[in-house]
């Protein structure tokens, strides 16, 4: 009932929409199939939509005497000024107010193909159903357009979230999405960039669209003087497109406000309308390419230094904000292993690599890629990881950075105390709830999962799981709109991994940069004092200095290349932590605290050593116990060496 009934009105919308543009009075609307005017319901959706025909009507007339592509254009450009360059929910609520037909005729084609997706099969292998309802989504993604095209593409590297067959699909999204008319994109480089032919600029250029994505599409070029680049080309009339499905779903996501006593418990404190603001936000940012290329040159700033990494060159005198040219990049896409390895590349490393560089950006300088899907990565000829399409960034506050870096490190060490008093400082609950209690629920959740391998190999998805598990089902809670593109960005790249290698553990990959922070960052040092000196819950023993959490920190850190606040570079380009060791081991020795606990542990460590040394020379193991040396005490001897030749290692 529910598919010809949704066809139907969309195409009795869509008819009354074509007769007003062509200036065509409104007639009295006759319901369509499966519409009872006597419905009270019925009714007023029908009286509804006479009076916004009616409403319409003189404009569209004016805009119809017009007539030819100019009067088009003219009418799009003047539509794309009021909305605005910057997200503002309240102009395009406006903005839609006036045009009702079209919010009418958009939803109705959503749920239309909705119904068509779930249409029942006739196979009955479910292998076989479940790849054409695959299928039929992906084609209702590509038919609405560049919304759903993005969310596509976010999904497509989500093994976590959709079975294969969807995963399947939804790839195509990468790089293959439909172009639109070549005319009409050249036409367009033309107007924007103030040019009468091609030739004026160009040696040549290519006479189809090298890629198609989202929001436009990619032809290579070559500049007057000799240089390859890349000319991506907005698609036409996309800034309405997108805001029209942004206020259905600002819509819908006031309905859940209003129905969240009927949600389920873990999302029943989420502001909706905020999430998709937030979305909306960094969406229409991701329209003006002039913004892209101020982007991108703050990235090649801020993680350009890193090795092997590359940002593309561009030509802010070449770029509008539908126009954008930068440097041509040859390789291979990142999920491309067959391509990497023809380069004589293996693709793993560069795996490491965008994983070190997007812990960089989340959490040194916080402006990150908020994006990172697979279309955007390249392993270039010359072995290197470059990344593409800086459109949508987004920034991360400094006490949320310091609050993940910490949460991460408590992860890994199974510090569940930790773990519970970082949701105050990650603001998920208020300050005033007593997280205690928390604590034995943080453990058991967290500890079967770590139980039979190392804690650095549990995946986000499973942090994030435990945070809904313990944290949202359980406390009053609050989560910043910025947390939705760190998750986003966080879980996108990890299933990115798993794509390339099933056994990849991105926060394993990721440790090493943050056992170098924490242990060498200034701002960091309360959360390493705690971290060393803090015991578990179960022990007795609250100054007991944890030489094991001290190693760990030592070895992992000895992995990562990127230099910290205070680090130098040497002739060849790597980082030299002398400076910032040096100025760790100065403000350790300056806390009264922690050189109390560390005297009294390296005090008890000598006589460990002393007696051992005794026992040895002496009488042996039975020498040895008499003097009452334990197994501990020779495993804490050892520790302590190791600890001294780890950190003569960095300092000498």
């Amino acid at each position: 009932m529910w598919v010809p009934l949704c066809h139907g009105v969309q195409r009795w919308t869509e008819e009354r929409l074509s007769g007003t543009a062509r200036g065509v009075a409104p007639v009295a609307p006759v319901a369509p199939v499966g519409l009872d005017p006597a419905d009270a319901s019925s009714a007023a959706a029908l009286a509804l939509a006479s009076s916004a025909a009616a409403a319409l009507a003189a404009r569209r007339r004016r805009l119809a005497a017009r007539g030819s592509g100019a009067m088009a254009r003219g009418a799009s450009g003047a539509e794309e000024q009021s909305l605005g360059a910057i997200y503002n929910p309240a102009a395009v609520d406006e903005f839609f107010a006036q045009r009702p037909w079209a919010v009418l005729a958009r939803l109705l084609k959503v749920l239309a193909g909705a119904a068509r997706c779930a249409l029942p099969t006739m196979s009955q292998d479910s292998a076989s159903a479940e790849r054409l309802v695959a299928r039929r989504v992906r084609e209702l993604f590509t038919e609405l357009g560049p919304t759903y095209i993005k969310l596509g593409q976010a999904l497509s590297v989500r093994p976590d979230v959709l079975p294969e067959a969807f995963l399947q699909e939804f790839r195509e999204f990468q790089d293959s999405v439909t172009p639109f008319s070549h005319e009409e994109a050249i036409q367009l480089v033309l107007e924007e960039l103030k040019l009468n032919s091609l030739d004026e600029l160009f040696q040549d250029f290519g006479e189809a669209p090298k890629a198609a994505a989202s929001l436009g599409q990619v032809y290579k070029a070559r500049l007057k003087n000799g240089q390859s680049v890349a000319v991506k080309v907005q698609r036409p009339r996309l800034r309405e497109t997108v805001a029209l499905d942004l206020v259905i779903a600002r819509q819908m996501a006031k309905c859940l406000a209003i129905f969240s006593d009927q949600l389920p418990e873990g999302v029943r404190g989420t502001d909706w309308v905020e999430v998709v603001d937030a979305f909306g936000q960094r969406l229409f940012e991701e329209l003006d390419y002039e913004t892209e290329v101020k982007n991108a040159q703050r990235f090649r700033d801020l993680y350009g230094d890193q090795e092997k990494l590359k940002v593309p060159t561009m030509y802010p005198s070449l770029t509008t904000r539908k126009v954008i040219v930068m440097e041509w990049i040859d390789g291979a896409k990142l999920t491309d292993s067959s391509a990497i390895r023809a380069l004589g590349l293996q693709p793993l490393p560069f795996i490491s690599i965008g994983i070190e560089c997007a812990m960089r950006q989340l959490l040194e300088h916080g402006f990150f890629h908020a994006d990172p899907h697979p279309g955007n990565f390249i392993v270039t000829t010359q072995g290197e990881l470059c990344v593409l399409d800086f459109g949508m960034m987004s920034e991360m506050p400094k006490e949320a950075r310091l609050a993940v870096i910490q949460h991460i490190v408590h992860v890994v060490n199974r510090d569940y105390a930790g773990m519970a008093r970082d949701y105050h400082h990650l603001g998920f609950i208020s300050e005033d709830i007593d997280v205690r209690p928390i604590v034995p629920q943080i453990r058991d959740y967290f500890e079967p999962r770590m139980s039979n391998s190392a804690a650095a190999a549990v995946s986000f998805k499973t942090i994030i799981d435990g945070l809904e598990e313990v944290i949202f089902k359980n406390y009053p809670f609050s989560v910043p709109a910025f947390y939705a593109l760190v998750v986003r960005s966080l879980v996108t790249l990890e299933g990115l991994a798993l794509s390339i290698d099933p056994k990849y553990r991105v926060l394993a990959a990721a440790y090493p940069y943050l056992a170098k922070r924490v242990l060498l960052d200034a701002e960091l040092r309360s959360s390493l004092f705690e971290l060393l000196v803090n015991t578990k819950e179960s022990e007795s023993r609250s100054n007991r200095f944890r030489w094991d959490r001290a190693i760990d920190l030592l070895r992992e850190s000895s992995k990562s290349s990127v230099a910290v606040p205070g680090s130098t570079r040497t002739r060849e380009g790597k980082a030299d932590d002398v400076g910032p060791f040096l100025d760790l081991a100065s403000s350790l020795i300056e806390d009264v605290a922690f050189r109390q606990t560390l005297v009294g542990e390296l005090a008890s460590t000598a006589d460990v050593m002393i007696a051992d040394i005794i026992g040895g020379a002496m009488g042996g193991d039975e020498l040895r116990k008499r003097l009452g040396i334990q197994k501990n005490d020779e495993a804490r001897v050892s520790d302590v060496r190791e600890t001294v030749n780890l950190i003569a290692e960095k300092v000498v």
